[in-house]
């Protein structure tokens, strides 16, 4: 139970672990919202095995259910039933039918709250087992819950399938002199403080800087900067994943600008999780969404830092020997399997 097809954290670790599942043989069905604040449109279509059977329209001050058919989940065949960010989802009402899914099946929750919810409701499921990212997650879940049941597996990444740059540079019409920077989301104030920094690029490199923003962004104050900034290419729309990987397979750098989060001491960029498998190099701001991250991507200190690190890629490329033995250990398949082995503990 989870968002699908949206572009949120919580939909792309059901969606890497889940179609994992299913390339491997098992049975997966989602259950997930016709509509819900968190679900920004990615175009990509639903799969076979996706039934929309609720809907939420407000998320504060807790998630509440609109629109909540309880059939779906109460008549349909799991042995396993997963949850993915319980706080975004319709807890009251699930829980009305949760003593109904532990009668049937095993129960596990993949915790993306990076603190403890406000949600008194949160606290009064009991499930066989929770799987959090890391011990940042489990530090504070270890208060509320047995930490027996406390399972540490590392979030998912795509594996590592390299593009042609030539080919994806004439496919999206880029002109082969330019240096491309990429960025996307839906995060407009994440873009304009690193503009200054790239117009000084510019001058030397003749940079491009691609944007693709999600429509249901604050676009307007990103078009406004494109007077400042021509060499600001933005483009508003959805992106379905095999696009993304196009553009990534086009760029020379994938950028993004993000501070730490002051709110949630536990978070993570499910972004680089998404998108290293490109073999683009990520360029990415030192916060707490990269601390655990290692040399598979690139941090900066500041501005300064930031032109050093593109100046270098730009002159002599970059080593994707260190993404591809990363994605060895952390790809989709190893992360599912582990998934899987832990239910199986359950039924042996």
């Amino acid at each position: 139970m989870s968002l699908w097809n949206a572009a949120n954290g919580p939909s792309i670790h059901a969606e890497i672990v889940g179609r994992e599942w299913v390339r491997t043989g098992h049975k997966l069905t989602v259950f997930s919202a016709k509509r819900h604040p968190d679900a920004r449109p990615t175009l990509q279509k639903d799969e076979n095995f996706v039934i929309r059977h609720f809907s939420v329209d407000t998320i504060k001050p807790f998630t509440r259910a609109t629109e909540f058919d309880p059939s779906p989940l109460i008549e349909g065949d799991y042995k396993v039933f997963v949850t993915q960010n319980l706080e975004r989802l319709p807890a009251e009402r699930l829980q009305e039918i949760f003593p109904k899914i532990k009668k049937k099946s095993v129960t596990v929750c993949v915790v993306h709250e990076g603190k403890p919810p406000e949600d008194p409701l949160y606290y009064k499921f009991q499930w066989d087992a929770i799987v959090c990212f890391d011990k940042r997650y489990r530090s504070f879940l270890i208060r509320y819950f047995p930490q027996e049941i406390i399972h540490i597996i590392p979030y998912p990444y795509y594996p590592f399938s390299p593009g042609d740059k030539l080919k994806a540079g004439k496919k999206l019409s880029l002109p082969q002199e330019e240096k491309i920077v990429f960025s996307f989301g839906f995060r407009p104030d994440d873009i304009i403080p690193v503009l200054p920094t790239l117009r000084h690029l510019h001058k030397k490199y003749m940079t491009r800087y691609i944007v693709v923003i999600n429509p249901g962004s604050n676009v307007n104050i990103l078009k406004e900067k494109k007077s400042e900034y021509p060499f600001l290419d933005i483009q508003v729309r959805p992106l379905p994943f095999d696009e993304l990987y196009t553009y990534l397979y086009a760029s020379d750098a994938h950028l993004i600008h993000r501070k730490s989060s002051k709110k949630y001491p536990a978070v993570l960029s499910s972004t680089v999780c998404q998108t290293l498998g490109s073999g683009c190099p990520i360029v990415f701001h030192e916060s707490n969404y990269v601390e655990n991250a290692g040399d598979e991507i690139i941090k900066y200190k500041d501005f300064s830092d930031l032109e050093e690190k593109l100046s270098s890629i730009f002159e002599n490329g970059f080593d994707t020997n260190k993404v591809e033995k990363f994605l060895e250990k952390n790809n989709a398949t190893r992360i599912a399997n582990r998934f899987i082995k832990l239910f199986e503990k359950f039924f042996s």
